[in-house]
């Protein structure tokens, strides 16, 4: 009888250690009990016992032998996302242990989408620093799939992001600083000599498209349905604001995106946004975090910096 998920979590906590999933994250990355074995200071027969237990405790097969080394089978390719995350985030918590008997500081854990990061906290954050050089702000970029998730694990105080459509038992949703979708381009683009441009005249324009997963690129695929509009695209999709102004700077291509995302690199002359005038209104950038007496006061003091500066610095 195959065992439930209760009891192989009930054996991984009795019998399993820290340094079970070390050895099988770093088999499963080099290939080798040899290798595994000097990667992590242990000799190879102990590697090959580590695995050999951990084998017993899930009751499958993780690796198959042979002469070159070990493979591994579908069921660690699958397990293995989650041991690398177990063990990354021992790892973070070691820092913030070390941090906290070296420091008299508080931590605040602040995750973000890339717009939230780049239009708001990428300003913010030094005179925050300045000001209280007390507290620690750990961050860390989220996609809007993933929010509810790093939540739900308790792995941030804070996030910086759009009003989701359902909000996290506890949690509320304040607003900080309006957005607006804009249309990027590169700085020496031939089009942005003209000025109140429609939609129809972008009608025969390259554009880098946006994965499907982010607000702007349903707005868009709106946009170009009500323009009776087919777009062209340049073959790459990319999450990356680097990625994306790349091929902005280095073809002569079109990204619709919040201005948030990108509005450090219009300031530095990176980019530049187009002058176009029938642009539909855009979800602002808000925080959601638990009830303010249910936040540490560090945290607190934190997002109460952050709609000060917000509210001075739009």
């Amino acid at each position: 009888m195959t065992p439930s998920a209760a009891v192989l979590y009930g054996r991984l906590v009795s019998g399993g250690r820290v340094r079970h999933l070390q050895a099988f994250a770093a088999v499963a990355e080099l290939g080798s009990a040899k290798r595994a074995g000097e990667a992590i200071g242990a000799s190879q027969p102990a590697v090959t016992s580590l695995i050999a237990d951990l084998e017993q405790l899930l009751e499958c097969a993780l690796f198959l032998r042979h002469a070159r080394g070990m493979q591994m089978t579908e069921i660690a390719q699958e397990l293995l996302p989650f041991v690398q995350r177990a063990l990354a985030s021992l790892e973070r918590g070691t820092d913030f242990v070390t941090f906290r008997r070296t420091s008299e500081s508080s931590i605040v854990r602040v995750g973000g989408i890339e717009a939230a990061l780049n239009g708001l906290l990428a300003r913010a954050l030094p005179p925050f620093m300045n000001a209280r050089p007390d507290v620690m702000v750990e961050v860390q970029e989220a996609v809007m799939p993933r929010i509810a998730s790093v939540i739900l694990k308790k792995e941030i105080d804070m996030m910086l992001c759009r009003e989701p459509a359902a909000r996290p038992e506890g949690w509320e949703f304040a607003e900080l600083m309006p957005d607006r979708l804009v249309v990027v381009v590169g700085p020496q683009h031939p089009l942005l000599t003209r000025r109140s441009l429609g939609f129809a005249d972008l009608s025969d324009e390259v554009w880098l498209p946006m994965p499907s997963a982010i607000p702007a690129r349903t707005v868009f695929d709106m946009l170009m349905n009500h323009h009776g509009i087919s777009p062209k695209y340049r073959n790459v999709i990319t999450f990356s604001p680097s990625v994306a102004m790349a091929q902005l700077r280095s073809e002569r291509v079109l990204g619709l995106a919040p201005y948030s995302l990108f509005r450090q690199l219009v300031e530095l002359g990176q980019l530049a946004v187009l002058d176009v005038v029938d642009m539909p209104p855009f979800q602002p950038v808000g925080v959601l975090s638990p009830k303010d007496e249910e936040m540490s006061k560090a945290a607190l003091d934190f997002k109460g910096f952050l709609f000060g500066y917000a509210k001075q610095h739009p």
